[in-house]
């Protein structure tokens, strides 16, 4: 009887490692692979200088078994048993914590973290407190009678163990969404880039460049650029000056689109005005220049430029036509291309829906709702 039941606590004990095992697998694996695939891939730039090719399910299939390793040398030296066996993984949940936890300086040559000191003296803390704790309680510790209580007692420290690694990564879902879009636009799959955060109403200065920039490579600014927040008017076609607000492109990235660079404190209006009448950029100027006029809300301006760099004949993209179409509202006398009677329809109903709502704050909703996607809303609402 007394062999039977050691057979069968032996049998648990097997059971409940196994079990663990493939909790932390699929865990490690979806949290690598799904959640911090973006910054474990701009951490592997970082370190190996984009030098080598990063394969995001191969990683994380490596690291899992790497962790499955440490946490397996980590019970040969402790041997932890009965209600504390899954502690054995708190090392490879550090190391988890560590590779994920990275911030926005990832590129900079400044870029430094605490835990390649932190992790080894924490790894080393664990394993010095546990082996102490297991000599004194060596006897509770081979008591393996309430298999229930074991089973439960291990899947509470596997939980709170990944609860404290998804606390410690960087969770910061605008950060994420620019590092994605980045990584999309490095491989030219410019309909990826603008599919990343397309519902969310958050938009970031970097990823608004990186849009704009997936955009003119695909020819679709003047269709799609008012599909997107614009917090940031013409300024928000190019990165931040500070390094810590820009990932691996900047603003020389911009500019080798454009085919020039500005001059030393040279208006961005300007240098955008100057390439496009003087030829002196690239095709993708044009739509930066006439972009960064909308965006500034420039109609003026606007509508001298398409009339410049536009013939009668030519079919204008959407957004263009949009303001081209508020510009003659404004100017019932103005001599320009042919007037588009459909979007001439549009904007009166556009006009007369905005009389259906007396309070300023329910019609901005609702016009959001029902044209938040035009060039009208934008130039009405958008502060």
């Amino acid at each position: 009887m007394t062999g039977y039941i050691v057979s069968l606590y032996r049998k648990t004990a097997r059971i409940m490692i196994v079990v663990c095992g493939l909790l932390f697998s699929v865990f490690s694996f979806v949290y690598l692979y799904v959640f911090q695939r973006e910054v474990l891939e701009a951490l592997h730039y970082s370190l190996a200088h984009g030098k080598t090719h990063f394969a995001p399910m191969a990683s994380a299939v490596v690291i899992t078994l790497i962790l499955l390793l440490v946490r397996w040398g980590v019970n040969c030296l402790l041997g932890l048993k009965g209600y504390v066996r899954a502690l054995a993984y708190v090392p490879s949940f550090l190391i988890l914590c560590a590779l994920t936890d990275v911030g926005r300086d990832v590129y900079t040559s400044s870029y430094h973290s605490c835990w390649p000191w932190l992790l080894p003296l924490l790894i080393a803390a664990f394993i010095a407190v546990a082996y102490w704790l297991r000599g004194i309680f060596r006897v509770q510790l081979n008591n393996e009678e309430n298999t229930m209580g074991i089973v439960n007692g291990n899947l509470f420290i596997l939980v709170a163990l990944c609860v404290m690694t998804v606390l410690c990564g960087n969770t910061d879902r605008t950060f994420h969404h620019e590092l994605q879009a980045e990584h999309y636009l490095r491989k030219h799959e410019y309909g990826k880039v603008l599919s990343v955060g397309k519902k969310s109403l958050e938009a970031s200065r970097t990823l608004t460049a990186l849009r704009a920039m997936a955009m003119v490579k695909s020819g679709t600014m003047g269709e799609r650029l008012f599909d997107y927040p614009q917090y940031y008017g013409s300024e928000g076609l190019f990165f931040a000056d500070d390094s810590l607000e820009t990932l691996r492109y900047t603003n020389d990235s911009i500019y080798y689109l454009l085919g020039a660079r500005p001059y030393r404190g040279e208006q961005r209006m300007v240098f955008l005005r100057n390439i496009c009448y003087k030829g002196t950029g690239k095709y993708t100027s044009l739509d930066y220049y006439l972009s960064a006029l909308l965006l500034d809300k420039n109609l003026t301006e606007f509508a001298e430029a398409v009339n410049d760099f536009y013939e009668p004949e030519d079919t204008l993209p959407r957004f263009y036509r949009e303001a081209m179409v508020l510009y003659w509202s404004q100017h019932a006398d103005s001599v320009s291309l042919k007037k588009d009677t459909a979007y001439v329809r549009r904007f009166a109903e556009y006009r007369e829906k905005e009389k259906e709502y007396a309070s300023a704050k329910e019609r901005e909703n609702w016009m959001r709702r029902y044209h938040g996607d035009t060039y009208w809303w934008y130039f009405d609402y958008q502060n």
